[in-house]
């Protein structure tokens, strides 16, 4: 059975990823409708997709779910866990 990220992994990468983890989180706890909910989510994967590679999301996607369960949004926690994101960046 694969193990998650050690404790010193996710630490560092709470602090590599603070603006995307706040921004993010902010957007998506905004969102009115399951619609937007949905588009945010989109949009906040994507860019971070964009910008650090696949291989890096499923850490993100824990993270930002963690960080939208600490802001009392868990429907939207849970969404972001669940998300399934095909990223099209080039080997990243």
């Amino acid at each position: 059975m694969p193990k998650g990220p050690s404790a010193a992994a996710t630490a560092t990468a709470r602090v590599t990823y603070a603006v995307e983890l706040a921004r993010g989180a902010s957007h998506i706890s905004s969102t009115l409708s399951p619609e937007t909910e949905r588009r945010a989510i989109v949009e906040t994967i994507g860019e971070f997709c964009d910008l650090y590679g696949e291989a890096k999301l499923p850490l993100f996607q824990k993270l930002l779910a963690e960080e939208l369960r600490q802001r009392g949004k868990k429907e939207a926690a849970l969404a972001v866990a669940q998300f399934k994101f095909v990223c099209n960046c080039a080997g990243r």
